[in-house]
């Protein structure tokens, strides 16, 4: 059975934030039909019971059986519903029903648009950069990246009508499922970056962010350094891909400069200040180092 809207998430142990998005689901009232699409990589915290013993009707629940990651859980999700539009989202996210609404108004109203998001806001209700600001140049600079990157969120905060952008990232996005036949992400990539790589080569289809309307993206949990190390794997195959040899090579010499240049600044920290913070800092660093030699 084909529906208006298939909301797409891939779990791997956040078994309390998908219980909040069934319950919200459940709850909500939406002018158009959907299905809540839930991927689970073989998790570890009693999501696998929980969504057995869900019989909504609205619920696909897939079990991978493996973790395959974000992009080749996503696409598993998106091969097993047939949908106009998808939503491509993150679990840690506190929806409603306006935002929805306004999505589905405005794909129906503008028949070029491919991509949509609305305001994608942290729990502290500041805009959190979710957009896609494609420039090598913001890639050798943290300034020329963080001057683009406010400039935008400036735009988007006074932006009174749909605002066209180069791209929105992975926590939140809806798309028209005709213009994305097959898979949606790389299955290179694990985690990290799937998104960015994406809305790189599909920067010909018009992307909008609806100003009017905002979403919570919680986020903001600390990263381990295996997760940093992941991180990093994960920019190289993206540069790669995007950018070439010759850029790759650079920017990996680059970013193992920026990554030592952080751990002897908290190794200075740690010996002057006591501090569990400072400490934290320095065992993720060091760490770090080791994993990425």
């Amino acid at each position: 059975m084909q529906v208006d809207v298939a909301f797409i998430t891939v779990n791997y142990n956040t078994c309390a934030l998908v219980e909040e998005l069934i319950r919200f689901f459940k709850a909500v009232e939406l002018p158009f039909s959907y299905r809540l699409v839930v991927v689970d990589n073989n998790s570890t915290d009693g999501s696998q019971a929980m969504l057995e013993q869900e019989h909504w009707d609205g619920l696909l629940y897939i079990q991978t059986n493996e973790n395959l990651g974000y992009g080749r859980g996503m696409n598993r999700g998106l091969q097993a519903v047939s949908s106009r539009y998808a939503c491509i989202m993150n679990t840690d996210l506190i929806l409603n029903q306006e935002a929805l609404a306004v999505l589905w108004s405005f794909f129906e109203a503008r028949p070029e648009a491919g991509v949509a998001s609305p305001v994608i806001m942290g729990s502290d209700n500041r805009v959190q950069g979710f957009l896609f600001l494609p420039s090598i140049w913001s890639l050798y600079s943290q300034t020329i990246s963080k001057i683009r990157s406010k400039s935008w969120k400036l735009r988007v905060e006074k932006a009174t009508a749909p605002l066209a952008v180069p791209g929105v990232l992975g926590a939140f996005f809806m798309i028209r499922r005709d213009l994305f036949p097959g898979s949606l992400f790389d299955e290179d990539f694990f985690f990290y970056y799937e998104d960015s790589e994406l809305a790189h080569w599909q920067r010909g289809i018009p992307c909008f962010v609806l100003p009017q309307v905002s979403i919570i993206h919680l986020g903001g949990q600390s990263t381990s350094a295996e997760g940093g190390r992941l991180f990093q794997e994960s920019r190289r195959i993206y540069l790669e891909k995007c950018y070439g040899s010759p850029h790759t090579v650079l920017l990996a010499l680059l970013d193992r400069l920026r990554l030592r240049g952080k751990y002897y600044k908290y190794l200075v920290l740690h010996s002057l200040i006591k501090s569990s913070k400072i400490q934290s800092k320095y065992d993720f660093y060091a760490r770090l180092i080791q994993l990425t030699k």
